[in-house]
């Protein structure tokens, strides 16, 4: 009861935030899965007699009927399509798993008077904003694997509370160009991993709260990904949270990039000093400098 309650929620925030859901069949072009780099069914185990020379196999993935639903509104000139299902899929061996997959190829936005009928192609950011209006937060990884579907540097893992819970990209170019579409994003996620795991309450603190920019300039081809783990390895009980806020590519950097990082800190006993406070940001800056070299700006 509590896995249907959740993915009924799932459906209400998608349908929420602009997608509309389809149902697909559970079958599947071999041919097009064995193109794209997907997983296929053992020999032993195919189908023995397909419904149709097109679906002549099981689908170990939600992605390419999904795609071809959105190749068929892309010829019906729909500008702007955004998609998702939840629906079963199986590994070499027909061993069952449930996911949820994502479409947004087209427009960012949809028509209206404030982007006078003509909305830009989606962003990257666009389809990550709305993702996580439906799953909530998450962080994204770097994709060592190789998916002839994803476009090699604009991909990643998507994980929640340390988890990976699946993959998230744009459409590789010729995958885009195969199914006639505009620029196109996706994301597909395992269902029981986005499946809320026991939380416990936790103080609020009477305290108030400071809010401290740092800007360090660093190696450009540091990801933030390292970045926060050296930050959050420093496990003081007054860091709260923190965040990128701006980031700055200039001739004058040359190799390295300009970092700004938003803290939130905080105690539970205590209104902090100022001297708690730069003691603290001074620690954060000697981190980044011992580990990747970075120099405040």
């Amino acid at each position: 009861a509590s896995r249907h309650r959740f993915k009924r929620a799932l459906r209400e925030r998608a349908s929420g935030v602009g997608f509309f859901e389809t149902v697909g069949y559970l079958f599947c072009d071999r041919a097009l899965l064995e193109r794209y780099g997907f997983e296929t069914l053992e020999s032993s185990l195919e189908l023995s007699n397909p419904i149709t020379e097109e679906l002549n196999t099981l689908r170990t993935t939600l992605l390419i009927n999904l795609l071809l639903a959105a190749k068929r509104n892309a010829l019906y000139s729909i500008r702007r399509i955004p998609l998702f299902e939840i629906g079963t899929v199986v590994d070499a061996k027909r061993n069952e798993k449930e996911r949820i997959a994502f479409v947004l190829s087209g427009a960012g936005e949809p028509e209206s008077v404030a982007n006078c009928g003509k909305a830009h192609d989606a962003e990257f950011e666009t389809f990550v904003r709305l993702l996580g209006g439906v799953i909530g937060s998450f962080m994204l990884h770097p994709l060592s694997e190789t998916f002839g579907l994803m476009h090699p540097y604009r991909s990643a893992v998507l994980h929640i509370d340390g988890k990976r819970c699946g993959i998230i990209g744009q459409l590789h170019p010729e995958a885009q160009e195969d199914f006639g579409l505009r620029r196109t994003f996706v994301a597909e996620l395992d269902v029981d991993a986005l499946l809320p795991s026991a939380r416990y309450a936790q103080a609020i603190s009477n305290f108030q709260g400071v809010y401290k920019d740092l800007s360090v300039v660093i190696d450009d081809t540091i990801a933030y990904d390292k970045v926060r783990e050296a930050i959050a390895s420093i496990r003081s009980p007054i860091l709260k949270r923190f965040y990128p806020i701006d980031l700055y590519r200039d001739e004058s950097l040359g190799a390295q990039k300009s970092l700004t990082i938003r803290f939130f800190v905080q105690s539970d006993k205590g209104t902090l000093s100022d001297e708690a406070i730069e003691a603290l940001m001074e620690e954060i800056l000697g981190t980044l400098n011992h580990t990747f070299g970075a120099k405040l700006r």
